[in-house]
Parts: C-alpha cells; sequence; structure tokens
C-alpha cells in the first residue's frame, strides 16, 4: 500500500486549525473601530449600527 502524504493544507488545519496556519484577525466594529464579538444590524436594512462594545440597552417601560 502507498503511504501518501497529505496536502500541506490539511496538515495545517489538522496541526493547527487554520490553513495558512495563522489565526484570522478578530473581528473589528465598523462604527467604533474595536474589537468586538457580536455586531448589531437595523432590522430593515441590515446595516450595521453598532456592536457590543458602544451599543448600550435601556429599559423600554422607564419615561424620562
Amino acid at each position: 500500500m502507498r503511504d501518501i502524504p497529505d496536502h500541506p493544507i490539511v496538515r495545517a488545519m489538522e496541526e493547527t486549525g487554520f490553513p495558512d496556519r495563522k489565526e484570522p484577525p478578530p473581528p473589528v466594529c465598523p462604527v467604533c473601530g474595536r474589537e468586538c464579538d457580536t455586531f448589531y444590524t437595523s432590522s430593515w436594512w441590515h446595516e450595521v449600527v453598532g456592536c457590543d462594545q458602544c451599543i448600550t440597552s435601556g429599559d423600554a417601560t422607564v419615561e424620562d
């Protein structure tokens, strides 16, 4: 039986989890420019309006 080596990308994926052996950069918010975990989008146009770093929430039942 022949011992055929794996393709270099397959080996890299097995060793590091990334095809080029480099971890991709973290996501950056297009609004505030900070690293973030979650983008928030408008429900109508689906454009990014902020992230978990620059959007705050409030109680909708409280009047100012």
